[in-house]
């Protein structure tokens, strides 16, 4: 379903965590797990109106306006899938940028949007988790 993620061993868990995880859930519309990736102050940024959610409760938020507008554009699935694009840990902190490719069905026929995901990630007793969130939109 997704993509390889090549990492160190050591860094595993943060690609299970905080790249496999957030886009299964969000594939799968499965709220309650999408959200436990995200850290208290996480930031999204995204390509849809009003393309910016700071906190409080930026993930619910931007999740609110995601499901507007899939009802809005008659929205039936949207499928991610990714590889990694670059990598960087330095202590409890983590940069990546993710090649992605968002499969959207809007009444019946597909769309295929590339772009990239930027993350920002902390790890905060032991887990890892987003601080940001960045969609840019290449196709």
């Amino acid at each position: 379903m997704f993509a390889h993620v090549p990492v160190a061993p050591d860094h595993v868990v943060i690609a299970d965590d905080c790249f496999i995880k957030p886009a299964h859930c969000f594939s799968t519309t499965d709220r309650d797990g999408f959200l436990s990736v995200f850290g208290d102050t996480a930031i999204i940024i995204d390509g849809i109106a009003p393309y910016r959610w700071l906190n409080p409760n930026a993930p619910a938020n931007w999740l609110a306006d995601v499901e507007k507008w899939r009802e809005d554009l008659g929205v039936t699935s949207e499928h991610l899938s990714f590889e990694l694009g670059f990598w960087n840990v330095e202590g409890a902190y983590a940069y990546a940028v993710i090649l992605g490719t968002l499969t959207v069905t809007i009444r019946g026929s597909s769309v295929v949007r590339t772009g990239t995901l930027a993350y920002t990630f902390r790890n905060i007793d032991g887990v890892w988790k987003i601080e940001v969130q960045a969609w840019g939109r290449t196709s």
